[in-house]
Parts: structure tokens; C-alpha cells; sequence
């Protein structure tokens, strides 16, 4: 809390105080994450985790011989999650006066095309 006792938008207590996953999600689309801790940890870090696990159980998937179909719903599981964090960084990143906001938004675009393809 700030000094007047309003919430700020880094506390954990999102509308819904729960701390679920609607609200996990509903605060980044919100903007109430701090641009850096959601382009960081929420895309660099989980976002490239978990496709990376993803595309080693697709090849996995291939190395069994099973269907090349299976293999490729696998891969493209965590595009409709790249692409929330994609906008959420890129709305967080129009809202806020951070100095490097317009880096952060290429480079939240290169992640996106590099995710996209790998």
C-alpha cells in the first residue's frame, strides 16, 4: 500500500483478492504488474520455459512415431498464452512513463516471432 493507503498496482491483491488464476491474468491485462517484472519473469523466463517444454515433448513426440498431428498441437499449446503476454506487455507498455518502454516493446516483439518459430 502506498502512503494514503491506496493499493499499489505491484501488491498482490488483484479486484479479486483471490489471487487465482483469473486474477493472475486479469492483472497483467490490467496493467497492475510492473512492466519489468511482467516483460522478465512473466515472458523471458516462464514464457520461454514453457516453450521450450513444449517443443522437446512435440520432438518427443515425433521420436516415438506418433502422430505428426499430436506433435504439432503440443508445439502451438502456449501460442494463445505468448500472444497474452505479447499484448500485455505491449498495453502495460503504452500506460506506464517508463524511459524504456519503446525497447521493451521490440523486444517483447522479437520474443514473440522467436516463440512463434521455435
Amino acid at each position: 500500500m502506498t502512503e494514503t493507503g491506496r493499493l499499489h498496482p505491484s501488491d498482490n491483491a488483484g479486484s479479486a483478492g483471490n489471487g487465482g488464476i483469473a486474477d493472475y491474468f486479469s492483472r497483467r491485462w490490467r496493467g497492475e504488474v510492473p512492466l519489468l517484472e511482467l516483460f522478465w519473469r512473466d515472458m523471458v523466463v516462464v514464457g520461454s520455459l514453457v516453450n521450450v517444454a513444449t517443443t522437446v515433448i512435440a520432438l518427443l513426440i515425433l521420436a516415438a512415431k506418433l502422430p505428426t498431428w499430436w506433435a504439432l498441437a503440443v508445439h502451438l499449446v502456449p501460442l494463445p498464452y505468448n500472444l497474452f503476454l505479447y499484448g500485455s506487455v505491449l498495453k502495460t507498455a503504452d500506460s506506464t512513463e517508463f524511459p524504456s518502454a519503446g525497447m521493451l516493446k521490440l523486444g517483447a516483439t522479437f520474443w514473440i516471432v522467436l516463440a512463434s518459430l521455435l
